[in-house]
């Protein structure tokens, strides 16, 4: 499999999974809205960074997405440690797998415009916020 996004340092290799930063939010998107949603339409970190609106990092929840300078990273926020700490889900290649880390190296955190769509249609979930209930 190839990577095919514009402006991608790896534009044009050959990932040993198949998978490379944006690659993998779109799977997590796809598979988690049962096929009907991926955001960025395979644009890479860029194009999902413009489907999304800037938000301040004291207003993460799980499923914001978060970005390198230039869009050259992209990761999702899955969660928070014990001491209230950001955790960002991503396919790294100096890992050459997807892992959980803090915040380091991530300067931007937005949220996709997919939120707005499921809240105009969804009531807020009773267990922990708006957001729990699609990737929380």
């Amino acid at each position: 499999m190839e990577v095919t996004a514009a402006g991608s340092s790896t534009t044009g290799t050959v990932r040993s999974f198949g998978l490379d930063c944006s690659g993998f939010v779109d799977w997590v998107f796809y598979n988690q809205s049962g096929g009907s949603y991926v955001i960025g339409h395979g644009g890479g970190a860029t194009m999902q960074h413009e489907y999304c609106t800037a938000i301040a990092w004291s207003d993460a929840q799980p499923g914001d997405l978060v970005f390198y300078p230039g869009d050259s990273h992209v990761g999702i926020v899955c969660g928070f440690d014990g001491n209230g700490n950001v955790l960002i889900i991503h396919c790294a290649s100096g890992y050459n797998n997807v892992v959980i880390t803090g915040k380091s190296g991530f300067t931007s955190i937005a949220r996709p415009t997919y939120y707005q769509e499921l809240l105009k249609s969804e009531p807020p979930s009773s267990t922990g916020g708006p957001y729990r209930g699609y990737y929380g």
